[in-house]
């Protein structure tokens, strides 16, 4: 699975005259923590705060009751903070809960899981899964027993076609006793999207930027960000059949030429 992740990040800087980083490159350790502080720390960033009003004021009502207990499963859990919401609500209807929060940075996920099992102690049986959804959903179908699935928050990062592929994906892990839960972003007002992506403070700036960072840093390359500006649009397609959606990218003052790659793979 490492090599397909390599090979994914191979094509992206090998593509045409585009380049592009695979979304997850963004998200170890580092990454992840400045992720969080951007959609939390940005004042202008509306959907983490719709989100979490809505968990707050609605949780009993979004979660459905049934004469069974569930298993919760959040694929993308980040800091598991909006999880939390949804964990207080089981433990009222049921005595114990299992709970297999799923994200792409392993180290990440376990500090955060930590931090929960602290808190919940025996009433909270914590199964972390550091991978992909790909990955992650393959685990999950060695444990049986009703799903509760969150899909909270970082659908809004992958393109159209691939939240239909990991939606369709996650359908092979669910009975008729499991329930999804997901949230997507139909907001189309152009300013608030782009006070949302290009903030003041420059904080969904630090964290696209950080994946050049972490390519300098662990494949050698030595791209000068400041011969990069950071740019965003938002493309707004109001037919029925097609999604708008944020474009967010940097974008080279000047013709540069870059080798990357430690394995000879090169991108310019």
């Amino acid at each position: 699975m490492a090599d397909d992740r390599k090979q994914s990040l191979v094509t992206g800087l090998t593509s045409g005259s585009r380049k592009y980083i695979p979304t997850w490159y963004n998200f170890d350790k580092t990454g992840s923590e400045l992720n969080l502080t951007a959609v939390t720390k940005n004042g202008g960033y509306y959907l983490t705060k719709s989100q979490t009003s809505g968990l707050e004021q609605h949780v009993q009502d979004i979660i459905p009751r049934v004469p069974y207990d569930f298993t919760l499963v959040d694929l993308g859990s980040g800091d598991c903070s909006k999880t939390r919401y949804v964990i207080d609500e089981l433990l009222k209807r049921q005595q114990n809960l299992s709970f297999f929060p799923v994200d792409i940075s392993r180290e990440f996920l376990l500090n955060s899981t930590k931090k929960l099992r602290e808190e919940y102690a025996d009433s909270l049986v914590v199964t972390p899964i550091g991978a992909d959804y790909q990955q992650g959903v393959e685990q999950l179908k060695q444990f049986k027993g009703p799903n509760l699935i969150l899909w909270i928050g970082s659908m809004i990062n992958l393109p159209y076609d691939v939240q239909v592929d990991t939606l369709r994906m996650i359908s092979t892990i669910m009975t008729d006793k499991c329930r999804l839960v997901f949230t997507g972003d139909i907001t189309q007002d152009r300013d608030s999207i782009l006070k949302a992506y290009h903030d003041d403070e420059g904080l969904m700036q630090c964290f696209v930027e950080y994946a050049i960072i972490r390519l300098n840093k662990e494949e050698g390359s030595k791209i000068d960000l400041e011969k990069f500006t950071y740019e965003m649009d938002f493309i707004s397609d109001r037919n029925p059949n097609h999604m708008s959606y944020v474009t967010a990218y940097l974008e080279a003052k000047e013709a540069v030429n870059y080798p990357i790659l430690k394995s000879g793979k090169l991108s310019k």
